[in-house]
């Protein structure tokens, strides 16, 4: 969705579209997309930059209501002011949005960190993306065209030969071309007329296909015959179809890993269960052989145990009077010490009759099971995964794969939300005991040094990296205010990992001791909620 050949068509799109429209606002409704409000003449229309690095994507959209609730706004400088072009840089993917006002709106759309720059006079005024780092540094240059290649040899691959001669070709295509034209057996020179035919017809002739693997192509059917999933009349419905379809197809992909683990370590756990109760039948065993050592004891009740010490040997009258060893307790009687053997045996039973239901009850829960697991792992779309959740899951909750339905527990600590990074808020010193305590290790913890105040936590989800500085620093001032620092220009705030929190025993209710700590200076800040 974002190579150099898209971005060509895409360009001329938002220029032909937005030249002249005013910037109205931009924000992000969910985490690595950012959106922009055009108002043009007759209508008003949404920029959208996805800056997910498997699913890059620029196109614009049809204007919706914005999302109101847990969003943060960027580059509000922009306010009313009037786009005057929209360009593609010469041989990079860069895209400027440039403005009356002198600034742009920089769209870096390649890499592992794609993002948007609001710039000026080549310098970040902001981004979209680890603002608290790029702020205020010179805005990064598209590259120069490569004047220094030298002629591939023959022995080269076919990929190295097209990398090094068009960096610029879709990466997604190289082999798909390869294999149509054989390329591997050609010789360099042939190599390049090939692609060099090709990508004229991108810029000349294109056809806007996306094909059913989901990824665009821009090269004519008729030289290049892949089956197509959808053909367009531009590049931005193009676009704008594969980075829904794509995003439809992670967000499936993210819900049937919600469930699918939980469907299959519930079935395997209650296959060990059943495994494990099967062997119950040795129970039945256990139980004739404690019934028989209670009848022995029973017939020798007159004698003293005196002469014994942890074991009594008997004659057998089950097995010919041969001698057979059965363990006492010696401060018993033999007749006391037959009690427990039917004690023992009248246990094994009920044991064993236990077994026996609780394998026939988890069997049938096991069948329901494998019915779900075999009809969930048919579906294939976004709405299918919709259907059968609505169906199926007061079973699911039954069944103990989802949480029995209860009331929401009311968390004695504030929840909230910096650019999709959920944070906890601390309102006293029993609220911050169990703020920290439900944090998680790799959790973010944060606290004004020297004065009381509340516990602040980021959360991590699992990931043991730091956050972007610019949600650390926000959350920094939260924690300063949330404090006796609160009236401070600035303050410093404890920054360390959960990991590194602990409490001393006996230590008063939010009392911490902390190691490996960082202190951040930061303006105290009111969370918006």
């Amino acid at each position: 969705m974002n190579n150099f050949y898209v971005l060509i068509y895409q360009t001329k799109h938002l220029d032909d579209k937005c030249t002249g429209g005013t910037f109205v606002f931009s924000y992000s409704p969910h985490k690595n997309v950012w959106e922009c409000y055009i108002k043009l003449k007759s209508e008003t229309i949404r920029i959208i930059l996805s800056t997910n690095p498997g699913e890059t994507a620029l196109f614009t959209d049809k204007d919706r209501a914005p999302k109101k609730a847990n969003v943060t706004s960027f580059f509000n400088s922009l306010e009313k002011d009037i786009i005057e072009s929209v360009s593609l840089a010469k041989n990079d993917r860069f895209v400027t949005i440039k403005f009356r006002s002198g600034k742009n709106l920089l769209f870096q759309i390649f890499g592992n960190n794609p993002n948007v720059f609001l710039t000026e006079n080549g310098v970040i005024l902001e981004a979209f993306k680890s603002n608290g780092d790029l702020a205020g540094s010179k805005a990064p240059d598209p590259r120069a065209a490569n004047r220094n290649s030298q002629k591939p040899k023959d022995s080269t691959s076919a990929k190295r030969v097209i990398t090094a001669c068009n960096p610029k070709f879709p990466r997604h295509l190289i082999e798909p071309v390869t294999e149509y034209y054989n390329l591997n057996e050609k010789s360099a020179e042939d190599i390049l007329k090939t692609i060099h035919t090709l990508t004229t017809a991108m810029i000349q002739s294109p056809e806007f296909r996306v094909l059913e693997d989901g990824n665009l192509c821009l090269i004519p059917g008729s030289l290049l015959p892949l089956n197509n999933q959808k053909l367009f009349d531009n590049a931005n419905d193009a676009v704008r179809f594969a980075y829904y379809e794509t995003s439809r197809e992670r967000r499936l992909s993210s819900r049937i890993q919600t469930l699918k683990p939980k469907i299959t370590q519930a079935i395997q756990r209650n296959e060990s269960v059943i495994y494990q109760l099967k062997n119950a039948d040795k129970g039945i065993q256990r139980s004739e052989q404690y019934e028989q050592f209670g009848h022995i004891l029973m017939a020798h009740a007159h004698q003293s145990t005196d002469q014994y010490d942890q074991e009594v040997t008997l004659p057998n009258f089950y097995d010919d009077n041969k001698p057979v060893c059965i363990p006492i307790k010696p401060s018993l009687t033999l007749a006391d010490n037959a009690e427990r053997y039917y004690d023992k045996s009248t246990k094994a039973k009920r044991n064993v009759e236990e077994s026996k239901r609780r394998v026939k009850e988890i069997r049938l829960v096991n069948e329901n099971l494998k019915t779900l697991q075999d009809s969930f792992n048919k579906i294939e779309k976004i709405y299918e995964f919709d259907d059968w959740y609505k169906e199926n899951e007061p079973e699911l909750r039954r069944l103990g794969i989802l949480a029995k339905s209860q009331q929401a527990e009311t968390l004695p600590y504030r929840r909230g939300e910096i650019e999709n990074y959920e944070i906890w808020i601390g309102k006293s010193a029993k609220s911050n005991d169990r703020l920290t305590s439900d944090a998680h290790k790799e959790d973010i913890w944060l606290h004004a040094r020297g004065v009381s105040g509340s516990h602040v936590v980021i959360r991590m989800n699992n990931s043991q990296d730091m956050p972007p500085r610019h949600i650390l620093l926000k959350a920094a001032a939260i924690a300063a205010w949330n404090s006796k620092a609160r009236g401070s220009k600035l303050a410093p705030v404890i920054v360390a990992k959960r990991k590194y929190i602990t409490k001393p025993k006996g230590a008063a209710p939010g009392a911490v001791r902390v190691q490996r700590e960082q202190v951040e200076m930061v303006q105290p800040q009111k969370y918006p909620k």
